[in-house]
């Protein structure tokens, strides 16, 4: 009997795994081993992925995924689970000794120089002379030296234990967390003072085992073994126990000191479960200290614990004595056992676990989110709902900044002579970057719903529904994390593509993630909608988002034929319980990305800013000559009218034409460049009048509604919204993907259906 033919709520007990090493391997690190009991929870409303509940966790399978696991409906006996267990170590032993004989990369699942194949693994460590560029060799910030008398502790654990909420509150840092498994693709570092002890914490990648089959594993065993940690914080489900401690047992083989953090005990005791400590202290040999992250509590009890093992591993070395943590290992007449076997040992009388809260509100909210039909309908009308509030809650804040900015320049150009230097100032500098600036309401208030889909855990429900789709144009249920990311910024987009361990749907990933609207592009939208369609301004704009995603399928399924890798695409991910928000991590995510934003602010678009207005301002003309002649004939002007025969098909004028190359650099650009050009012209612009009132609209909107034809405006943010990535994105793609190629064939088709895409709107529009 299959996996796959449990009805459900029915149980079985696992008999075999077939499929590829790889894919087994992936398996027995989630706890699928011979004997473990698995119940079939739901499956999506098409079918497929399952979700199966085993070890505390819920874990998501495709249909033909759980077609390879055999299982019977009936205990079998310990002699034959013993058995296959035995068997398995051999097999994998066997595989060891022939990886070490012929290493592969890591990222890819081929040798150097060798064709593709499916059955192929990562490798153990990977030769920069040989990789082809992978995302396990894709530049990591490396630590900084640390002072004497520093101590440097590790945070290590399985994704989405909760490791970056420890992190965050032992080091004071506000790094991204997120209910989902892959928040954290690269190390993290920050340092604090402890009781007059500087420490320095390293977030390291989540993950689920050191055996170096994925980028990640490889990642963190290699942090590991540098010598530069003095102690492990190994941050556990206390609420998954059970396949937690399959990477402390891995963790331990190390000798480097190391504490357990059991997260979210809250939950654990609320749910009437119980563990004994002590007895797991003893079973383990090394601490373990009960800890709720998210309130801070038993975070200083950990850290306390840490530095006990660091002073007396010092104070054993110091005095000629044995490592105590090396004595601990040697005197375990269970430390080669099998792994599943000895954690079984471990908790089979200390450790019960009971449903809590959050497990039965996941089973209700699951009914009407994950297992009806009517769950599509629920995406789209919480996804409608964010756009609508963004953009309306952010209509009167936006009003409100824009209004203060205008008086701010007419003040500052009412004291001061008149000279080009205030008109710099007054143009230049307050019209440019104010132009922007305004939009940092809508931004703020876009992150803050992001943030709350991410931590309540409805985004695994979300990859949950669309694996099928993602999965029949050649992406995987994982892409939806970092397309969900790209709505805010397309370079952690690209970044957090690392939890995908196909390389194919990494790279198909990495090029159609552009097509995402960030948020750099939302000020441009704002714009041209207020400008041609103030009336129906919501759904103009759900209507550019739902087009980009359409149009990034469209190029996956087109690329998927393109690049052709003969390789293992799985889905197996773990589904989280439903858990309330934590208010201070939304707001710290949403507050960070607002500070990212005015940064942009007072560097790169000012510094552009200031550079577009002297390139519209210089040369000046001789005589007295309009505004719009000015314009014309300066540097900015002749540039513009050189892109003329190109943009003109699409309805665009010279300014637009400047715009657009202004926002290869930055997307926000594109607005802070037409903000200046118009304001230049903003005589002429008003003599046209529209009759509507100024003040509410903005003098920008004002002039380009003056200007532009609305077929030329639907044009405008058309291209804006598929055209050329920002280099910053580039250089992501290049850094991930380990070549150019991908990265300027990212810009070079990017920019072409975009100009095809607007001169079909343009046509369709007139």
């Amino acid at each position: 009997m299959k996996l796959s033919e449990l009805r459900n709520q029915e149980t079985g007990f696992v008999v075999t795994l077939d499929g590829s090493p790889s894919f087994r391997l992936r398996l027995e690190e989630l706890g699928f081993v011979p004997g473990q009991e698995v119940k079939r929870l739901y499956a999506s409303p098409v079918g497929s992925p399952i979700v199966f509940a085993m070890l505390g966790q819920r874990v998501a399978l495709r249909r033909i995924e759980a077609e390879l696991i055999g299982i019977t409906t009936e205990r079998p006996d310990e002699n034959y689970a013993d058995e296959q267990r035995v068997a398995k170590n051999a097999a994998t032993a066997t595989l060891r000794r022939d990886r070490k004989a012929a290493p592969f990369n890591i990222g890819h699942r081929h040798a150097p120089g060798e064709p593709t194949h499916p059955d192929d693994f990562h490798a153990m460590s990977c030769s920069p002379a040989s990789c082809a560029g992978c995302a396990g060799c894709a530049p990591r910030k490396k630590l900084a030296p640390k002072q004497e008398g520093t101590i440097t502790i590790a945070l290590v654990g399985n994704p989405n234990c909760g490791k970056t909420t420890v992190f965050n509150a032992a080091s004071g840092g506000h790094e991204r967390t997120g209910n989902y498994a892959g928040v954290t693709v690269s190390s993290v570092v920050g340092e604090t003072c402890f009781e007059g002890r500087t420490i320095r914490f390293v977030d390291l990648p989540g993950t689920y085992s050191l055996r170096a089959y994925s980028p990640e594993e490889a990642y963190v065993m290699n942090e590991l073994q540098k010598g530069e940690i003095d102690v492990v914080l190994n941050v556990l489900d206390v609420n998954n126990l059970e396949r937690n401690l399959l990477l402390t047992l891995q963790l331990r083989e190390l000798g480097i000191p190391m504490v357990g953090v059991l997260n979210m005990y809250d939950e654990f005791e609320e749910s009437g479960s119980s563990l004994d400590l002590e007895r797991l202290e003893t079973h383990v040999g090394m601490p373990f200290v009960p800890c709720v992250a998210s309130r801070r509590r038993g975070i200083d009890d950990a850290i306390r614990s840490a530095l006990k093992l660091v002073d007396a591993r010092e104070e054993a070395l110091r005095s000629g004595e044995s490592d105590p943590l090396s004595s601990s290992l040697r005197d375990d007449p269970h430390s080669h056992a099998d792994p599943h076997a000895l954690v079984h040992h471990y908790l089979s009388d200390i450790y019960r676990l009971r449903e809590g809260r959050a497990v039965r509100l996941s089973e209700m909210l699951d009914k009407w989110l994950a297992k009806s039909g009517l769950a599509y309908l629920a995406f789209f009308v919480v996804m409608f709902l964010v756009f609508h509030a963004t953009f309306t809650l952010g209509a009167y804040p936006m009003d409100w900044m824009e209004l203060g900015i205008g008086k701010l320049g007419e003040v500052i150009g009412s004291v001061l002579p008149d000279s080009w230097a205030t008109d710099l100032l007054v143009d230049g500098i307050i019209g440019g970057v104010g132009a922007v600036i305004v939009f940092l309401p809508n931004i703020l208030i876009l992150y803050f719903f992001i943030s709350i889909l991410e931590d309540s855990g409805y985004l695994a429900r979300a990859a949950l529904l669309f694996d099928p789709l993602l999965r029949r144009v050649g992406l995987h249920g994982k892409s939806f994390f970092p397309m969900l990311t790209g709505f805010g910024c397309n370079v952690p987009a690209v970044m957090a593509t690392r939890t995908i361990e196909s390389r194919k749907s990494r790279l198909i990933t990495m090029v159609t993630l552009p097509f995402m609207s960030c948020s750099a592009r939302l000020p441009v939208y704002v714009v041209f909608t207020a400008a041609f369609f103030p009336d129906s301004a919501t759904y103009v704009m759900f209507g550019l988002y739902v087009g980009g995603i359409l149009v990034a399928f469209a190029s996956a399924w087109m690329l998927n034929f393109v690049i052709r890798r003969r390789e293992e695409s799985h889905f197996v991910m773990e589904i989280p319980p439903y858990r309330r928000p934590v208010p201070t991590s939304v707001l710290h995510h949403t507050w960070e990305k607002g500070r990212q934003y005015l940064r942009k602010m007072g560097g790169l678009i000012l510094v552009a800013s200031v550079v577009v207005w002297l390139l519209g301002y210089f040369p000046r003309a001789e005589g007295d000559v309009t505004p719009a002649q000015q314009q014309e004939q300066s540097y900015l002007g002749r540039a513009g009218h050189l892109l003329r025969p190109i943009i003109e098909p699409l309805g665009f004028d010279w300014r637009m034409g400047v715009g657009i190359l202004a926002g290869a650099g930055a997307k926000e650009l594109m607005v802070s460049t037409l903000g200046v050009l118009y304001q230049l012209d903003e005589e002429s612009a008003a003599a046209v009048g529209s009759g509507d009132d100024e003040e509410a609209d903005g003098k920008l909107v004002e002039a380009i509604r003056a200007t532009t034809p609305p077929a030329a405006g639907l044009s405008y943010v058309v291209f804006a919204l598929l055209y050329f990535p920002c280099l910053a994105t580039i250089a992501a793609i290049r850094g991930e993907s380990g070549r150019w190629r991908y990265a300027l064939f990212s810009a070079f088709y990017s920019t072409s259906l975009a100009y095809v895409a607007a001169w079909l709107a343009f046509r369709l529009a007139s």
